[in-house]
């Protein structure tokens, strides 16, 4: 954390600088400066290596070395200097077959085959790795991104412990490398001891390797970690049959099953136009398709329906959240698989799913989660008649969805949204609601907002009362923001709710959360509400959940989550 916040306030001084700057051409580069670090901050803040898009040869694209330029630049002579003022050899045997390094360059090749090290686990995601023709050939490389001071996910930690097995039963010996030698390639070679040497505690793994390489440590994430897993044992080689079990009547899909395609052409200002022939060109190297796109006279629904008769097993819906509901409700309960291209505005789901990335490579993630993914089953809820699978909204959700018409979005994406949001506190409308939670009384209720979550990112703010909705917990959140006559008293209790996660209070004062896995909200008029970007109206509203009622695709990750 300290870390991301010396990359903020360093992006925060450079944009100030930029914006004071009197010589437009000096202000450019100042600004580079802050748009790189602001970049990286949010990849820290967010635990995401995979912004540098280091690939598992260890290159990473032109692209991102202009866009982050600065920052790489900054990193490199840093450790350039810190290299050159190091107080411990540059290559260091720990164990037997095992080494600890710093970052390597060309010029180690010679001491890498003196020591007779044949294979490079390389744990940074800043740098790229070490690139020649030659190193291709006589090495064998792995790539571990992890961003400087974090931790790799439990998954891709215990993959890359998996490649050290393969390498050492090979007999080759192995290096773990990170930018000094000193924190991430420390975790990984502890975490290969303790999986190694079981009757070893973790203070005497960290004693032997503090005992040869004297820079060597961890800070609380990592040793945190690496505690956690420990417990777990974790790092135990076991056969895994419970998984196997788990998955063992989930559909298989091989080259010879057809995958149902539908599409809406429109979401999104027309994404499909721009991605279809790289979307296809992945899918079919895997699957037969066939391809549906919605018009005017055929909906999601309708198609969802004749692939439903034709026995689909795996549907990909491609659009807004409103497309994957529609072809949703027809699969729900079922054991039909849902893949999701997220080619609408804000794409919520898919955010929930997939993560971050979602919003930086879109198709290229979702491809991988098609493609190379898992099946998990999430909780789905029933609202009246239809179905739910991110949020119901009454007040200022509802507002922003109808002030954010069709053509806004299409012209200014996202920014229609916010726009929408603005005008919905701006115009506000006190709501005079009955709301009914399971078993309890009902109780009245004068507010200005009222959601109910089944799953939302966190940029859906009005949704994030208790932190982030949890898709699979089988319970739905509530968050309601009582009225207020001034739009200054909207904005604070909407500071509030967006800060409630990073700062905590004993007791919030401008909102409300609560869960349930039933509310009724009713009233003597009708009032309108929407569900997952889709308007309606009624004097009733009742929204049950569904636990674990669809099977859709997720990236790998997602259920070590």
């Amino acid at each position: 954390m300290i870390v991301t916040k010396y990359y903020v306030a360093g992006s925060i001084l450079f944009y100030v600088l930029a914006l004071l700057c009197p010589n437009f051409w000096l202000s450019i580069p100042l600004a580079w400066i802050a748009l790189s670090l602001s970049v990286v901050s949010i990849a820290y803040w967010c635990n995401f290596p995979h912004l540098f898009r280091k690939s598992p040869n260890g290159v990473i694209p032109n692209g991102i070395q202009l866009v982050l330029a600065p920052f790489l630049i900054g990193v490199h002579y840093y450790n350039y200097w810190a290299r050159k003022h190091d107080s411990v050899a540059p290559i260091q045997r720990i164990d037997p077959q095992l080494y600890l390094a710093r970052r390597l360059l060309h010029k180690d090749l010679d001491e890498l085959h003196a020591q007779g090290i044949g294979s490079i686990l390389d744990i940074t995601a800043e740098f790229r790795g070490l690139e020649s023709g030659k190193a291709i050939r006589e090495f064998q490389y792995f790539n571990l991104p992890v961003l400087d001071h974090k931790v790799p996910s439990k998954r891709k930690l215990l993959k890359a412990l998996d490649w050290m097995d393969v390498q050492l039963a090979d007999s080759k010996k192995v290096v773990v490398h990170c930018a000094l030698g000193r924190g991430r390639s420390v975790f990984v070679l502890a975490a290969y001891l303790l999986r190694r040497y079981p009757q070893l505690s973790i203070e005497d793994v960290m004693e032997k390797i503090h005992s040869i390489r004297s820079t060597a440590s961890l800070n609380k994430e990592q040793m945190a970690m690496l505690t956690t897993l420990n417990k777990e044992k974790a790092f135990t080689k076991k056969n895994d049959t419970t998984k196997e079990s788990s998955i063992e009547n989930q559909p298989s899909f091989s080259k010879t099953n057809t995958v149902w395609m539908i599409v809406n052409p429109v979401s999104g200002g027309g994404k499909w136009g721009i991605y279809k022939e790289e979307i296809l060109q992945k899918v079919k190297e895997k699957y037969q398709v066939e391809l549906r796109e919605t018009t005017p006279d055929i909906s999601a629904t309708q198609w969802a329906k004749e692939a439903v008769e034709a026995n689909a097993s795996f549907i990909i819906a491609g659009g807004g959240d409103g497309t994957v509901t529609e072809v949703a409700s027809q699969i729900v309960h079922t054991d039909t698989v849902l893949g999701i291209l997220p080619l609408g505005t804000a794409n919520a789901l898919c955010h929930v799913l997939y993560g971050i990335e979602n919003k930086i490579i879109p198709v290229e993630t979702a491809c991988g989660a098609i493609l190379n993914g898992e099946i998990t089953q999430i909780d789905t809820a029933l609202c009246n008649d239809d179905l739910m699978l991110l949020v119901a909204g009454i007040g200022f959700e509802q507002q922003m969805i109808e002030y954010a018409e069709r053509e806004e979005k299409n012209n200014d994406g996202q920014l229609a949204y916010l726009k929408g949001l603005w005008g919905a506190i701006a115009n506000n409308d006190t709501l005079h609601i009955n709301m009914k939670l399971d078993q309890h009384d009902p109780e009245s209720l004068e507010v200005s907002s009222l959601v109910i979550a089944n799953a939302a990112p966190f940029t859906t703010l009005l949704a994030q009362g208790g932190g982030e909705p949890d898709l699979q917990d089988g319970i739905m959140d509530i968050t309601y923001l009582p009225s207020h006559e001034s739009v200054t008293g909207r904005l604070l209790s909407l500071s509030e709710l967006a800060l409630s996660g990073l700062l905590p209070t004993a007791e919030p004062i401008g909102f409300i959360h609560k869960q349930a896995k039933e509310v009724q909200v009713f009233s003597d008029q009708p009032f309108k509400y929407v569900i997952d970007g889709e308007l309606y109206e009624t004097k009733k509203l009742t929204i049950r959940v569904q636990p674990r009622s669809l099977n859709v695709m997720v990236p790998s990750w997602f259920n070590d989550q």
